[in-house]
């Protein structure tokens, strides 16, 4: 609480002008009017003895130069004297003779002392005494009544609102102004006379917060006065009073009539301290913020660099906790080339002299690690003096490496565009160009001078018909005024020798909640392709006759099995429709030993033949000429066209009969391999019932002769002969599937289930299998062939399920079709056998692990496909599988 000082100024020099330099100065120069001027030389207070002395009321004066009541010779004489102790250590009072000049035009022979005000070295005013010269006093006694001096100040100190108490020699109260008289709810009356410390103790202490403090600092200084004081203290609120900050400064009085004694300030500081909690508290808040804002590196630096505050973005970016970067001198954020180029100096040097400094480089990271930063250094400063650097970081590696891959890109389409085998053009909304490629001036017709100035109306362009296009109603203009693109426009630029056909499309540019800004135009020559479309068009309508021939022998070739003979005579006989001349064409067809012509044909040396032959050798050709009478005006043969139709219809007609032998073909070979499955299954059959029962024969007759491996033989014989019946069962019933099978009816698989499930029953309890169900829907299908197909997916999983095999058999609707599922928690299947298992005799382990043919999924897989549908599995190896079928849904009227 105290600030001792013995034998220095009563307060620090460079701090701001307050109510205590006046009352230092009053207490110094006590007999005369008292006046105060600012640095500019013009008047801030003056009591009622300035007034009365130049004759100016009070409102006169104040914000006046000094030069309204001195002379010009004394006011330079004045600002020398003032000037030249203002760099002096003589901070006393000094005595200085002029002339007033009383604004009734009197000349007033007076005397001025003065104290000059010095803040941080300049001058900040001037506080001083005025008396007339003629009422000197004759002795250094001083006025019959010092109140009266006292009296002419308090009107200052008062407007000061500052509290005075003037104690003598004995700390007696001799005077208090009115201030106090507010502060400590005591009258001036009650008060002069009294001993301080009694009144203290009495009246004033039990005011204050901390009257301990208070009493113990103030009492001090009756104890020793010598030296000066100042505290803070703060008063309670009470009903009568509010709340109240002071600041107490107290020193002796070193002369005149109360020497030895002590004078007492009390300035009121609420309104300080409100602002410094107002400040603390934005202080925190600000702080807060600052750490809040974590996408920012935000530090503060001292005048030399160093850093002496650090934000939790900065601990997230550059990685440096608080505790290890306070005190650190920010260079070390830098790379070390930045450091020996003196970078960080350059930079601090900068926002020194600008007030900012902002570039953007390399920073590193507490990990040695580099990023690229964008980075702002601010000067601080307060009254003109630097307090630091406010220094503020982002992370732009991520944005850097956007921009550099954005130029790559901008570069990129620079070189598309200048590449481009099309005119690319952006246009503005008053229909200028403002920028164009290389290819854009070629197709405008190689445009001379700027072409910046070049704009969308100036050269003529028209439409498929030879209209001239407005420039109201060109591609640019109706996509600014659609907002839409227009795609494929046809143009026609140049003149009639030299015609340049363009496609134009032209796509607004168009900004969030505006119009379109500009129009990017591309155009397109397609003059080469006009003349194709043009001689492609001709071509076509020359094609349509041949291909409504080609139409008409499609037709006739696709209408099934038509006898060979009706078949050609069609040919024939629609085939001169398709010629230029038909009443003069006549046609003749021949395929093998089948001939059809129409009447009158005749081979002549205006005839045109196309020949050729199947695979198998039948012979093919088509002959048409041209009969009697001549058409007039025929000069030549065939048309090219008419010429490539015959060989066309020759080759369809080839294709049609080599289709048509392939298929006899494949039904001979399905009928041999029918033929061979019932020779495996009845021919077969009769040997392979022979050997089984000569086995047979042999084991009754001769079994007790057998030793040990006689008997293993004829026990590996009689398996081997049931397991090759079972075979040959097996290959019969495959290959009987497409032709042996029953009519398609609707199936309700609930009932095909049940009796699976009955025919597998003593399969079923042998492995104590469990075998659950949902509602399985009505199909379209044989009812026979789907009953194998669910016997033999439910004995597979019961054979592979496991100890006690648990299956589920569900269904889910897909379309038009149902997905049926057989789902087991058995030995599974590896990935890569699951395609091989529907192979024909494919096992995948041995017969002593699991008996079998090696048969049942190729048969199951059969089935389906018949059924239109198609079977796969999904398994994990010891996890189980699931097979899945699908069957097509029956009609829901179940007809």
């Amino acid at each position: 609480m105290t600030d001792r000082a013995t034998g220095t100024p009563f307060r620090d020099e460079s701090e701001e002008l307050d109510p205590l330099q006046w009352c230092r100065t009053l207490a110094e120069t006590i007999d005369g009017g008292v006046c105060q001027l600012d640095a500019d030389w013009r008047f801030v207070g003056v009591d009622d003895r300035i007034v009365e002395l130049s004759g100016y009321d009070r409102e006169s004066l104040l914000g006046e130069h000094v030069s309204i009541v001195v002379t010009d010779a004394d006011g330079d004489r004045l600002e020398r004297e003032l000037l030249s102790r203002t760099g002096s250590d003589d901070g006393g009072t000094t005595g200085f003779d002029l002339v007033i000049e009383a604004a009734d035009g009197d000349r007033l022979p007076c005397e001025l002392r003065f104290t000059p005000l010095v803040t941080d070295g300049e001058l900040a005013g001037v506080v001083g005494v005025v008396r007339e010269l003629d009422d000197r006093p004759t002795s250094h006694d001083e006025p019959d009544s010092i109140w009266e001096t006292y009296d002419s100040i308090a009107t200052v100190i008062d407007e000061a609102d500052v509290g005075v108490f003037v104690l003598d020699e004995g700390f007696d109260v001799v005077w208090i102004n009115e201030t106090i008289e507010t502060y400590f709810e005591i009258s001036r009356a009650d008060v002069i006379g009294r001993d301080k410390q009694t009144l203290i103790e009495k009246t004033i202490r039990d005011k204050f917060a901390d009257p301990d403090s208070f009493a113990e600092t103030v009492l001090a200084t009756y104890d020793d006065n010598t030296y000066v004081e100042q505290f803070e203290c703060r008063i309670e609120p009470s009903d009568s009073r509010p709340e109240r900050w002071l600041e107490h400064r107290s020193r002796p009085i070193e002369s005149g009539r109360y020497v030895g004694g002590r004078i007492e300030l009390y300035y009121d500081i609420t309104e300080r301290k409100a602002a410094e909690r107002a400040r603390r508290e934005s202080e925190r808040r600000f702080q807060s913020l600052v750490d809040a804002i974590d996408e920012y590196a935000i530090s503060m630096l001292d005048p030399e660099g160093r850093v002496v505050s650090w934000n939790e973005g900065g601990e997230r970016i550059k990685g440096y906790d608080r505790d290890r970067i306070l005190g650190e001198h920010f260079s070390m954020f830098h790379t070390e080339s930045d450091r020996s180029e003196s970078v960080p100096e350059r930079t601090l040097a900068r926002a020194r002299d600008e007030g900012t400094a902002e570039r953007e480089g390399w920073l590193v990271h507490a990990d040695g690690s580099t990023f690229w930063a964008s980075i702002t250094v601010t000067a601080i400063r307060n009254e003109g003096n630097l307090q630091g650097y406010a220094m503020i970081a982002r992370d732009m590696t991520e944005r850097r490496e956007r921009e550099r891959q954005l130029q790559r890109e901008r570069d990129l389409v620079e070189r598309i565009l200048e590449t481009s085998p099309v005119g690319i053009a952006v246009v503005e909304p008053d229909g200028s160009i403002g920028r164009a490629n290389e290819r854009m001036v070629e197709l405008l017709g190689g445009l001379s001078g700027d072409v910046e100035a070049y704009t969308t109306g100036k050269r003529d362009v028209f439409d498929a018909d030879g209209d001239r296009i407005p420039r109201d109603d060109r591609s640019p203009k109706r996509a600014f005024d659609t907002g839409a693109p227009v795609y494929d426009r046809e143009i026609r630029v140049g003149s009639s020798d030299r015609e340049t056909w363009l496609s134009i499309n032209a796509a607004p540019i168009v900004d969030a909640g505006s119009g379109p800004e500009r129009v990017v135009t591309i155009a397109t020559d397609i003059t080469d392709l006009k003349e194709l479309s043009q001689r492609r068009k001709r071509e076509l309508e020359e094609r349509e006759k041949e291909l409504s021939a080609v139409r008409l022998a499609t037709s006739l070739l696709e209408t099934g099995d038509r006898p060979i003979e009706e078949l050609v005579d069609a040919v024939a006989s629609k085939l001169p429709q398709s010629f230029r001349y038909p009443d003069h064409t006549a046609a003749r067809v021949a395929v093998g030993d089948h001939e059809a012509s129409t009447d009158g044909y005749r081979r002549t040396d205006r005839s045109i033949t196309a020949r050729s032959e199947t695979a198998n050798g039948t012979p093919i050709t088509i002959d048409v000429s041209f009969v009697d009478p001549p058409v007039e005006g025929e000069t030549g043969a065939f048309l090219e066209e008419e010429r490539e139709l015959i060989d066309t219809l020759v080759t369809l007609v080839k294709f049609h009969f080599e289709r048509q032998e392939y298929i006899d073909q494949l039904q001979a070979e399905t009928r041999r391999l029918e033929q061979f499955a019932y020779a495996a299954s009845h021919d077969l059959q009769e040997p392979l019932r022979m050997v089984s029962s000569y086995l047979q024969l042999l084991e009754r007759r001769y079994g007790d002769e057998f030793d040990e491996d006689g008997e293993a033989f004829l026990e590996f014989a009689v398996d081997g002969a049931t397991r090759m019946r079972e075979m040959i069962d097996g290959l019969l019933t495959y290959s009987r599937v497409q032709t042996q099978g029953e009519p398609f009816e609707p199936v309700d698989l609930d009932a095909v289930l049940a009796d699976v499930r009955a025919d597998l029953e003593v399969r079923i309890a042998e492995r104590n299998a469990e075998i659950t169900a949902e509602s399985l829907p009505r199909v379209t299908g044989d009812p026979i062939q789907l009953r194998q197909v669910l016997q033999n997916l439910l004995d597979n999983a019961i054979e592979y399920g496991g100890d006690d095999p648990q299956i589920h058999v569900s269904a889910d609707r897909r379309g038009d079709e149902w997905v049926v599922s057989v789902r087991d928690e058995g030995i599974g299947i590896e990935s890569e056998n699951r395609a091989e298992i529907f192979d024909v005799f494919e096992r995948l382990h041995s017969r002593e692990e699991h008996p079998g043919t090696g048969i049942g999924l190729a048969i199951c897989e059969r089935i389906v496909e018949r059924h239109g549908g198609e079977i796969w599995v999904d398994s994990k190896p010891g996890e189980g599988s699931e097979f899945f079928l699908t069957l097509p849904a029956a009609d829901e009227s179940g007809e």
